[in-house]
């Protein structure tokens, strides 16, 4: 089975609380950025990534805004399941932005990343770095992934919402960058069943198809229900 939730920020107790401790051996949980246990390095991050890599269960996820995407990168690049990940421990695994993943006949979008909204002064390589938001010339390569896969997908994992989604979560408009402008043209042109992302700490359902998670878990899917949004020539 697949399931998702929202941001871990490193908390090593979400692995002991029930939602996480029904998963079964082969299920897959998918994370919507801020895993959050890839963060400062060291020996006791290391020891967190061997507890996980016990489960016997697999795990996945996109970037976030606190993510050490130095660390992240740092680990090997691998083919899984249709597209291309950083392999960190056997059943670990980071979802590249952009790549297309084919889960139990599913298929899932990985758009990870985002605009950091933390208080705290940003500083390059301690609390951003600039791979959180896409550059100009990889919007052309999403956009051939998405042709290739004919712009129908059956799930979107991000952490960051499309602008007018963040705009309900939120109460405010969020900034225009290259990543939620390609977040909303995915919004305008491709055909979904569902669109899961973290970053706003609530477990919250906007209709028809956008669900908010924080420390939920829920099975991929829900009601079998396919919203298609008419693509622009």
């Amino acid at each position: 089975m697949i399931y998702v939730t929202g941001d871990l920020h490193g908390d090593l107790r979400r692995f002991s609380s029930s939602p996480f401790r029904a998963l079964k051996k082969d299920d897959t949980l998918l994370v919507c950025g801020d895993f959050g246990f890839l963060w400062q390095g060291g020996a006791e991050e290391e020891k967190t990534l061997d507890f996980i890599a016990k489960r016997n269960y697999q795990v996945a996820f996109v970037e976030g805004t606190h993510d050490n995407l130095d660390l992240v990168e740092a680990f090997p690049r691998e083919d899984w399941n249709g597209g291309q990940v950083h392999r960190i421990r056997p059943n670990l695994v980071h979802l590249i932005r952009g790549e297309v993943f084919t889960l139990e006949g599913m298929t899932f979008l990985a758009m990870g990343g985002g605009s950091s909204d933390d208080n705290a002064p940003l500083e390059k390589g301690v609390n951003w770095w600039p791979g959180m938001l896409p550059r100009e010339e990889e919007l052309s390569g999403f956009r051939q992934k998405m042709e290739e896969h004919r712009w129908k997908l059956d799930f979107i994992l991000s952490h960051q919402a499309p602008t007018n989604i963040d705009a309900c979560v939120n109460g405010r408009v969020c900034d225009v960058t290259l990543l939620t402008a390609f977040l909303d043209e995915l919004q305008r042109s491709a055909s979904f069943e569902k669109w899961y992302f973290g970053r706003y700490h609530q477990n919250k359902m906007i209709p028809p198809a956008y669900q908010g998670l924080y420390d939920q878990v829920l099975l991929a899917g829900g009601e079998k229900k396919k919203w298609r949004f008419l693509r622009k020539k």
